[in-house]
């Protein structure tokens, strides 16, 4: 019984690394973000404040704001402390480790999957909104202020190809393959979990879990080359294309080409999943998810305090942007 205290405290202590990594990349990212914008925000005021145009000052605020430099900036740190905590040789032999060989077939049938999620998510967001409008309130415009500004081009740069190389790096790469000895399925459910927990509010962590099952596996089965192209496509297709495809139109023509697009990709998902329903049951019955790993997973200190901590952000996030319905 002693022994298996202390295999179980041991499992905790290492499961519980990713936790920690995660708060202290999760603090750097907010931290970088913030400091740039200040520095940003003071100089450009400044430089204002010397010429004398003090109408500016606003749309300095604003400008700093919406900038993406601070999200480059810690990327950069972070990618140092991940470089520290996981030696060259494993960015070597593990993150960059190639599988099977990716079909034209299978990467379409992956990719109607993957972007099929974004109706699940849709749809959930509108029931949401459903039951908030029978209290008087409403999200849509705390929603809205999550998208991508085309126009900001530093925004865009990072949402579009930084964000999607530096998440697959930290989820797929360092800690799905940190947590392979474990399990496999196990592997690519806790950094599925991690995933979308670290997007910190309530409208995007449900879709960000689901699509990282869907890049876990292929990051695991096929190589993160393809998860970051994948993440590439979803970033660029539906929050920049779709956005700039439709600025031109009514309200109601964008969202019906919108949905359309939503629907065209959610039945082609169903269609794919029902297909090779039959690989699919083969390959979950390959390993079970081991509960004892998974139980010491969420007990370990580290877990805690980032799922805690991620919690508070949904809440806080949550509450910000459900706003009163507009009379």
């Amino acid at each position: 019984w002693e022994e298996w205290k202390a295999m179980k405290k041991g499992l905790r202590r290492h499961l519980g690394a990713t936790g920690w990594i995660l708060v202290v990349y999760y603090i750097i990212l907010n931290v970088s973000v913030f400091l740039w914008t200040f520095a940003e925000t003071l100089i450009k005021s400044v430089q204002y404040i010397l010429s004398g145009d003090f109408n500016a000052m606003e749309q300095v605020m604003y400008t700093a704001a919406e900038s993406g430099w601070g999200y480059f900036l810690a990327a950069l740190i972070g990618f140092v402390i991940l470089l520290i905590w996981k030696k060259p040789r494993f960015w070597r032999e593990q993150i960059w480790a190639k599988g099977k060989p990716m079909k034209c077939g299978t990467f379409f049938g992956i990719l109607c999957v993957f972007l099929g999620g974004q109706l699940l998510s849709q749809v959930m967001l509108v029931g949401l909104e459903l039951i908030l409008n029978l209290f008087g309130l409403t999200i849509v415009e705390g929603v809205e202020a999550l998208s991508v500004d085309p126009d900001n081009f530093s925004l865009f740069l990072y949402a579009s190809l930084l964000a999607p190389i530096s998440e697959e790096i930290l989820f797929r790469g360092l800690i799905q393959r940190s947590l392979m000895p474990f399990g496999k399925r196990f592997a690519i459910f806790c950094s599925a979990f991690t995933f979308g927990l670290f997007h910190g509010n309530l409208i995007q962590t449900p879709y960000a879990f689901v699509v990282g099952l869907v890049l876990g596996y292929v990051a695991a089965e096929y190589s993160i080359g393809w998860a970051m192209l994948l993440h590439m496509i979803n970033n660029l297709l539906i929050a920049d294309s779709l956005n700039r495809l439709t600025s031109g139109l009514t309200e109601e023509a964008a969202a019906i080409v919108i949905w359309a697009v939503l629907l065209f990709f959610g039945v082609a998902a169903i269609v794919v999943l029902i297909s090779r329903r039959r690989n699919i049951r083969l390959w979950r019955e390959q390993e079970t998810i081991n509960k004892t790993y998974l139980g010491c997973f969420f007990a370990s200190a580290g877990m805690i305090v980032f799922v805690v901590m991620m919690t508070i952000m949904m809440v806080v996030s949550l509450y910000l942007m459900i706003t009163p319905i507009s009379m």
